[in-house]
């Protein structure tokens, strides 16, 4: 069915339902001006946006719709993650070319369904628009943190150690087999792979724990790679940093993807982008107790190096290449 089948608003009535898995705050949702909620007691209001362009961020032939759907979700979800908060309320603009049918629209808000209620999260409203020739969908997010407890990028000083809170390089991995369908992989391995950049995970809970602990100093989400999140952090902070080539923790099936490539692995953890892990910065003493609430947890964590003075630049040890400078350069839109 197209949807000029059935008008705007018939579009609006079609995706609009089932929408709020969040009823803590939510005063009115869907169905008027403006949503309402009303904050925790004590909580700090976090508000970030993201959009996601056809043919920049995805491509209906590599993922299902439900997949983008997801995806729009979780990269917001993840901002919020980085901040040590939670997430609250969504409203989602999506601009739909008109030859899009019906049913992919409703996909789309399967996948966005699926996410809100996997994070505990309301999409209270947004807008609808006719958008020839690709899809556009921007999330705006609203999340709380607890006063006072915000994680920033800004805290970080030199012998604070690093962290980062799961393997990294997986979703370039799985985009290296989308765009390569001929690629030589073990099954399990593609799965794996295909999971990492299709249907990627925000770290809320771990996130969370480290803010209400006040474990972190300093602390970003993933998205642009590696490289590009310390240096953001090292330059919010005034410092430099040093990690490990050994120590940047790799998943079997990108290890598996990256050899049929011919490719180091460690360069898609530095530069490749939408792993949505944490990397952050705790205090020597502190160290311990985050190692023991995180195994506590079940959650991982992987420590790869540590904070240093700015003069002494941007560091990685080990490796094919010895002692070298990471440059910040991971996706940018306007120089790629």
């Amino acid at each position: 069915m197209k949807i000029a089948e059935i008008g705007e608003f018939g579009l609006i009535k079609r995706i609009s339902s089932n929408l709020e898995f969040r009823r803590q705050g939510l005063i009115m949702g869907i169905g008027d001006d403006t949503a309402v909620f009303r904050p925790g007691e004590g909580k700090w209001l976090l508000m970030t946006t993201d959009m996601l362009v056809e043919g920049i961020h995805f491509s209906g032939h590599f993922a299902s719709y439900e997949q983008i759907g997801w995806k729009a979700v979780v990269v917001n979800v993840s901002d919020i993650a980085a901040m040590g908060g939670i997430p609250a309320c969504a409203t989602v603009s999506i601009g739909i070319p008109p030859q899009l049918e019906l049913e992919a629209v409703e996909e789309i808000y399967r996948g966005m369904r699926k996410a809100a209620r996997t994070y505990e999260l309301n999409i209270v409203g947004g807008d609808t628009v006719k958008c020839p020739p690709l899809l556009v969908i921007n999330v705006t997010l609203v999340g709380e943190a607890d006063e006072g407890k915000v994680i920033y990028r800004s805290g970080a000083a030199p012998g604070d150690i690093i962290c980062v809170t799961g393997p990294l390089g997986g979703s370039a991995a799985g985009l290296q087999l989308l765009l390569n369908r001929d690629l030589e992989c073990p099954e399990e391995a593609r799965r794996e792979a295909l999971s990492f950049h299709l249907e990627p995970q925000a770290r809320v809970k771990e996130g969370l724990l480290l803010s209400s602990e006040g474990l972190a100093t300093s602390m970003n989400d993933i998205s642009d790679g590696l490289a590009s999140e310390l240096h953001e952090i090292s330059q919010a902070s005034n410092t430099g940093f040093v990690i490990d080539y050994d120590l940047i923790p790799i998943a079997d099936a990108t290890k598996e993807v990256a050899k049929s490539c011919g490719t180091d692995p460690v360069h898609w953890a530095l530069y490749g982008g939408e792993d949505f892990e944490l990397v952050f910065t705790v205090k020597p003493r502190a160290l311990e107790k985050v190692e023991r609430l995180f195994a506590k947890c079940g959650f991982s964590l992987y420590r790869i190096g540590h904070v240093t003075e700015k003069e002494k630049g941007y560091l990685m040890r080990g490796g094919p290449g010895g002692e070298m400078q990471i440059s910040p350069r991971g996706y940018n839109h306007f120089t790629e």
